[in-house]
């Protein structure tokens, strides 16, 4: 059995995701009476593979389990693998699984890119690093799911204002769900942000005390990043709450979590590529340190 875990590779819940996804797009060519039950078999393949693989690196990692960017970027993932599969299940005809498996995909890809290096640890850090890892985990899906619900909300409006028939086997949920689901994240979003945001203010008290990190200046392109953000999370939300009771409501709602999205995927990107001095021990240099932050 041990041997067994031990040889499970991202490839093998990658693979099985896509061919989830491969059955989600066949409903617009043609329809199957068995392809539902494929699509549900191979996710929960996936997801299977996806979590022993994570709990492997759990058990077998000498740091504290899943500290590095890259099993963040794993975890983001599995927590929207299990969302889609319930949703695949709790909704058959709904295709959600054409909206949420390339954003599991994505973040797996950026998990590849990443690095898989822990970061440093102390007792302080372990705890404001668990907070703070875990409020922008939760920023993190929030923004995907309202994206996702925002995205269905543009295409079914757009839809009904042509008057287009639904296709067969193909139904959208109702655009009232799907316009609480997006404010509801967003705000979602926005406080855990900030939360995440604030622990990481905490964590960096907890580094310099330590002297396990170098000072992060507020100039680093990880504060700028994760600042940016924040900010436009908050001004997201504000603006949506202020046009609540508007007949274009829902409308802006929804390009305002696409936007966010597009924000996040810009700050995944740059903390991918960036330099900064966030998370690296005071012997190595700086400018020469890939950004390896676990969060937005």
């Amino acid at each position: 059995m041990i041997e067994f875990v031990s040889g499970i590779s991202v490839v093998c819940f990658v693979a099985s995701y896509l061919v989830a996804l491969a059955c989600e797009a066949s409903r617009l060519v043609f329809r199957s009476g068995v392809r539902g039950a494929a699509m549900i078999a191979f996710a929960a393949a996936g997801l299977f593979a996806h979590t022993l693989f994570l709990l492997w690196r759990a058990a077998t990692e000498q740091a504290v389990p899943l500290s590095s960017a890259f099993d963040w970027y794993l975890l983001a993932a599995w927590v929207l693998a299990g969302g889609y599969l319930w949703l695949a299940i709790a909704n058959p005809r709904t295709p959600v699984g054409l909206f949420m498996l390339p954003v599991v995909l994505g973040l797996i890809g950026a998990a590849e890119f990443s690095s898989r290096q822990p970061f440093p640890q102390s007792p302080a850090t372990q705890v404001w690093g668990a907070i703070h890892g875990s409020f922008n985990l939760a920023a993190s899906v929030a923004v995907a799911i309202g994206a996702i619900a925002g995205l269905m909300w543009l295409i079914q409006a757009g839809r009904l204002a042509r008057k287009q028939a639904p296709l067969q086997g193909f139904r959208m949920p109702s655009l009232e769900k799907l316009a609480q689901i997006s404010s509801r994240t967003l705000s979602v979003a926005a406080w855990t942000a900030s939360a995440g945001f604030a622990s990481g203010i905490m964590l960096n008290a907890a580094n310099r005390q330590r002297g396990l990190l170098e000072t992060v200046p507020w100039t680093d392109p990880v504060v700028l990043r994760m600042g940016a953000m924040v900010a436009w999370l908050v001004v997201a939300a504000a603006v949506s709450r202020a046009v609540y009771r508007r007949p274009e409501a829902s409308r802006i709602t929804a390009w305002l979590t696409l936007v966010s999205f597009a924000v996040l995927t810009a700050s995944i990107l740059w903390g991918i590529f960036g330099t900064t001095r966030h998370g690296v021990p005071p012997a190595v240099p700086a400018a020469a340190a890939i950004d390896s932050e676990a969060a937005l």
